[in-house]
């Protein structure tokens, strides 16, 4: 359900006039730039009755650039904050290069409530 709702929020992404895709786990296209997304692991946050009554999903954001990322880093947290997300900064990434493919990456992690 929650990969359902990221799938309508990024939708024709853009940023900067340019098209990114965003892809569940792997992408396997030919962009040069792409975000790639996974749920980390869930919390239980309120329990009632011996039931999980509602709880916090987690979700890892990668984004993958052969340049400049800074732009794309603001884009998903401001589209993520509209749609109910939160932004754990202490859960994300430093800024990395990966020399062997040329990669930039940096992933951002977000949470989001929901109930059972």
């Amino acid at each position: 359900m929650i990969n359902e709702l990221i799938e309508r929020i990024f939708t024709d992404f853009t940023v900067d006039g340019k098209s990114i895709p965003v892809s569940f786990l792997v992408y396997n296209g030919k962009a040069t730039t792409y975000v790639t997304y996974q749920q980390i692991h869930a919390d239980d946050a309120l329990g009632a009755d011996d039931d999980i009554v509602a709880y916090v999903d987690y979700y890892d954001f990668d984004i993958y650039s052969k340049g400049n990322y800074i732009s794309i880093v603001e884009a998903i947290k401001s589209l993520l904050k509209a749609n109910g997300f939160t932004w754990q900064p202490i859960k994300s990434s430093g800024d990395f290069y990966e020399p062997d493919t040329g990669y930039y990456h940096k992933t951002l992690n977000f949470a989001i409530e929901r109930s059972n």
